[in-house]
């Protein structure tokens, strides 16, 4: 056994930064958490290149002392806990001491730092660990940090970083986490010199959620509150109709600290049970204020997880909560475009001069929707066919848009087949069909029948005509006569920078829209009256879900989603014209016994296996 030797210092913060330090976003959270702790009402923070080559943040708060400097970059130096007690009731955000010692070992630090009410402050510059001697400096009260070249002297940590854009969506991200439970903190970002999020400071939450992401998603929300001697919790809810289909936009705080909890979590869930399906997720901002005494924060080197002294209390806790709040809401989907009601406002009473035919007429629309909604699979209709169904009543029933010819297709109408032929894929003939509930379709088979779901169909057709017109080149585009604006997060603004080449060959044309959103312009030709937004969300989803480092080309995510966004849904009437053009298309297509995902597309019975059903053997 080799001799055992105390490591040196040195080394001994590099493995510290490796369990506090992951990257950029991670120098941003320490960082930021200092200048909380230290009062500051302003914050600005800048990266270049993602935070790889420089990460700058400057604050209005408290300062450093000219000849502490150089201790706060020694290991386990802090100004937030002075005996074991303190553990027990950690009551700033950053309190182990390890963060800027840990930062100086793998990068180039310059700390500046004046004090309120003092002529001039000290500057320090910390190369390996080591500070130089305090400089003056002469500044606005306040602390200016700057890290160069992160990882510069540990490459076996820098090689695992990703790109800029994938890294700088990590640094917004946790820059908004942050921003959220401090609103009446003022917060900037720049990235390479521009300026990325303007966050002006806010009394109220909502406000600083409507800033963050947009009026649509903060005036759909619902407040929920309760306060006892031991917890106040504040949040704000979606309504089921606002879900979104990943946990993306689930941000919970524990006493103004972004964490990570499975009790939470799955309170939030069943808080929506019965009211989402397995598919959907709730957005909800989450903010529990407690006795610090009866939480743990020390139990992760990033302060990422807590423990409860009683988890049980705090799922009872949120799950009781939002479920009253539920109680006394109206729930059900809106057919207009009104504001929803916000706490103040009670149930509108329509007023005396109303038009009696427009009430009767936005009855009937009611009704209507609500029928549909009873029987179709989805929240709105996608029938991907040349001509709306309520202008078209008088006209010839067209094929579904998707089974148009291609390219690579006569532009004439397939004849039909011989009825003695037997297809490559060897898929049987049929007759007819019968559509049921609007979802399947019952053909007979020479052996029996057959029940085909319509969308699984449908979906697998034109994955395959798209793959096609993929191997011969990009997919043809149409481009949109006002272009379609999707609001996404950071980290999904950098997914969609990472594939954007591949949307462009599968004729998605998506550009940039501001710091939080981007233009859809053109969209395949093969996929009418596809929802853009739906489709970049089911998108990104498939990619997050991916198993296994770029398990699946994106362009195969990208396909997936077209074929699934623009196939007819459970709940789309077919005309006998429509049926019979999928069902030949179903005797032309490989792997047609599936959909992509690998549903089954039919199911078969033969006469033996009916007979035995009735008994008649």
């Amino acid at each position: 056994m080799a001799a055992i030797r105390i490591l040196p210092t040195q080394l001994v913060n590099k493995i510290a930064a490796g369990e506090c330090i992951e990257r950029p976003a991670s120098v941003v959270k320490e960082l930021v958490e200092n200048s909380l702790d230290a009062g500051a009402d302003r914050i600005e923070v800048g990266v270049e290149q993602g935070g790889t080559k420089l990460i700058r943040i400057v604050d209005n708060g408290g300062g450093i002392e000219p000849e502490q400097i150089p201790m706060a970059v020694q290991p386990h130096a802090t100004s937030k806990i002075t005996d074991e007690n303190d553990l027990y009731a950690i009551g700033t955000m950053g309190f182990r001491g390890e963060a800027l010692a840990s930062i100086a070992s793998v990068s180039l630090v310059r700390i500046a730092s004046v004090t309120p009410g003092a002529v001039s402050g000290g500057e320090v510059e910390v190369i390996e660990g080591q500070p130089s001697a305090v400089r003056p400096y002469a500044g606005s009260p306040g602390t200016v940090i700057e890290i160069q070249n992160l990882f510069h002297n540990t490459p076996a940590r820098r090689k695992f970083l990703k790109t800029s854009a994938t890294e700088f969506g990590h640094v917004q991200e946790q820059v908004i986490r942050t921003a959220l439970t401090f609103p009446r903190v003022a917060v900037r970002l720049d990235h390479n010199g521009r300026n990325v999020l303007e966050l002006p400071a806010a009394e109220d939450p909502r406000d600083r959620i409507r800033d963050v992401f947009g009026p649509e998603i903060a005036d759909g929300l619902l407040q929920v509150f309760h306060q006892d001697n031991t917890f106040t919790l504040q949040a704000y809810v979606c309504r089921p109709e606002n879900s979104k289909p990943s946990n993306r936009w689930q941000y919970f705080f524990v006493n103004r600290r972004p964490i990570r909890d499975r009790y939470i979590a799955h309170a939030l869930r069943e808080a929506y049970r019965g009211l989402l399906t397995g598919d959907r997720q709730p957005v909800a901002f989450i903010f529990l204020d407690i006795d610090p005494a009866f939480v743990d924060v020390n139990v992760h080197p990033t302060k990422s997880e807590v423990r409860f002294s009683d988890s049980g209390q705090i799922h009872s806790l949120i799950l009781g909560t939002i479920r009253d709040r539920f109680l006394s809401a109206d729930l059900s989907a809106r057919l207009t475009d009104e504001k929803p009601e916000t706490e103040a406002e009670s149930e509108e009473t329509p007023t005396a001069n109303a038009d009696p035919k427009r009430e009767e007429l936005k009855q009937s629309v009611t009704r209507a929707l609500a029928d549909y909604l009873r029987t179709a699979s989805v929240a709105q209709p996608s029938l991907n066919f040349e001509v709306p169904r309520a202008v078209a009543r008088s006209m010839p029933t067209p094929r579904p848009a998707a089974l148009r010819p291609g390219p690579t297709q006569p532009t004439a109408p397939p004849e039909p087949p011989c009825p003695a032929a037997r297809q490559p894929n060897d898929a049987p003939q049929v007759q007819p069909a019968l559509q049921i509930h609007n979802a399947y379709l019952v053909a007979e088979t020479p052996e029996g029948f057959m029940i085909i779901d319509q969308h699984a169909l449908h979906e697998r057709v034109l994955y395959q005509q798209l793959k096609e017109h993929l191997q011969a080149g990009p997919i043809p585009r149409q481009r949109l006569l006002v272009p379609h604006v999707v609001n996404l997060t950071a980290r999904q603004m950098a997914q969609i920078e990472a594939i954007r080449g591949s949307l462009e060959d599968a004729g998605i044309e998506v550009q940039p829209f501001g710091p939080r959103s981007v233009a859809v312009h053109s969209l395949p030709m093969l996929t009418d009256h596809v929802d853009a937004s739906q489709l970049l969300e089911d998108l990104l989803q498939r990619l997050e879900d991916q198993v296994g480092p770029a398990s699946t080309d994106p362009i195969e995510h990208v396909i997936e989603s077209l074929a699934c966004k623009a196939a007819v849904k459970a709940g789309d009437p077919l005309s006998p014209e429509e049926i019979q053009s999928l069902l030949e298309y179903r005797r032309k297509i490989d792997m047609i016994s599936t959909c992509p995902h690998g549903r089954p597309t039919a199911l078969r019975m033969t006469l033996d296996e009916l007979k035995k059903k009735f008994k008649r053997t």
